[in-house]
């Protein structure tokens, strides 16, 4: 009996030799467009989950080198092509929608309070895990076993302190921009990019605050000079940790191939997902390392260019998520900045989108800035906004 294929008559390779029959359209059904839309969406949305898992905390990254002859390759250059193609499509949505904050859920404001102490008690644990490896932010950067390893540690704790209890917290975001740079020193520069995103968290830190009730009530000592400075803040913060996402899918997947491979050496479980479920045999490991580094290198571009963050955010989420119950505790703790991270763009947006002033006044998402408004067309009689030392 032949076997079918999937909406089809029976597979060509299971008739007889002489058998007739018409040639087939050409014309794609809609249920068959529509199970390739709903193939496509599986494959953006399961490719990058060991991807945002950083393959060089479970593999060995001395032994696989970068390939200095794939930075100016094929593989580079679809990077590129995808990634003008994701931003013309997403300039084109945002133009649509007519607001580069969309969606502007009114929960997401409810969702705004605690989020300044949300993302730094989520950055002073994974700082506090780091330190008691020990290791510097990551655990691919193990400290060296002299002085000056216990002295990084502690510098960490004394941060994560600060961070938690929101003592000498201004303190604690200072030393913390400090720290990051002193790692050229001590580990490869991509490595050191990979964690660039601990200066973003510093800076909203240092300009908002632990103690903030949400996102939009600067220090004293900034809102003094522009009320400005929370937009600014998250701003920096969003394209920061862009960059930081596009470091590793370089180094470790785009232009690092046996990296990855290694990593689904020991994970297989997650390519199988695409060659077994999706039926994807042709899906080797190699074109699963390759995807999975240009989707992660896109949410990374996509999150500098500013274009409706919070759909990017959204779309990041599943899949960063997926990843956690597979692999060992540290790919939760240690990402445990970044998750705060995407809970704060979330609720705030872009905090300055393409087109907007950067001396706009109101932070995305803010109740502050609501009030504000609110207060300025003389509907609300608010009071002014709580001081944060």
């Amino acid at each position: 009996m032949a076997r079918p294929c999937p909406g089809r008559e029976p597979c060509s390779r299971d008739r007889l030799p002489d058998e007739r029959r018409p040639a087939p359209s050409r014309r794609i059904s809609p249920a068959a467009r529509w199970r390739q839309i709903a193939l496509f969406t599986a494959i953006v949305a399961l490719a990058p989950t060991p991807v945002l898992a950083h393959v060089k905390w479970f593999e060995n990254e001395a032994r696989y080198p970068v390939r200095a002859d794939l930075v100016f390759s094929g593989r580079t250059g679809l990077l590129l092509i995808v990634a003008g193609a994701a931003l013309a499509v997403f300039y084109a949505l945002q133009r649509k929608v007519g607001d580069p904050h969309w969606p502007d859920f009114g929960f997401l404001k409810r969702m705004a309070v605690g989020a300044p102490t949300l993302l730094a008690v989520q950055a002073a644990i994974g700082l506090i895990y780091a330190a008691a490896q020990p290791t510097l932010f990551a655990p691919n950067l193990g400290l060296p076993h002299t002085v000056l390893g216990p002295v990084l540690a502690g510098a960490e704790v004394l941060i994560g302190f600060s961070f938690i209890t929101g003592i000498a917290d201004w303190v604690g975001a200072l030393l913390l921009i400090a720290l990051w740079p002193l790692a050229f020193f001590l580990f490869p520069a991509f490595d050191v990019l990979d964690q660039l995103f601990w200066i973003g968290i510093g800076v909203v830190v240092l300009v908002i605050g632990r103690s903030a009730t949400e996102g939009g009530m600067a220090r004293v000592w900034f809102r003094a000079r522009s009320p400005a400075w929370p937009a600014r803040a998250v701003a920096a913060l969003r394209v920061i940790t862009g960059v930081a996402i596009i470091a590793p899918a370089l180094d470790e997947k785009i232009w690092n191939p046996a990296l990855g491979a290694a990593f689904l050496v020991h994970h297989p479980g997650f390519n199988i997902i695409m060659q077994t479920s999706l039926g994807l045999g042709w899906f080797s490991n190699d074109w699963f390392v390759l995807v999975a580094g240009i989707v992660e290198a896109l949410i990374g571009i996509l999150l500098i260019s500013g274009l409706l963050t919070r759909v990017v955010i959204l779309g990041m989420w599943l899949p960063f998520n997926l990843g956690v119950p597979f692999l060992p505790p540290q790919e939760l703790l240690s990402h445990l900045p970044i998750l705060g991270i995407m809970y704060f763009l979330l609720v705030h947006s872009s905090g300055i989108a393409p087109g907007e002033s950067i001396h706009r006044t109101g932070l995305p998402g803010s109740p502050s800035a609501m009030s504000a408004m609110s207060a300025m067309s003389g509907t609300v009689d608010s009071a002014p906004p709580p001081v944060v030392a």
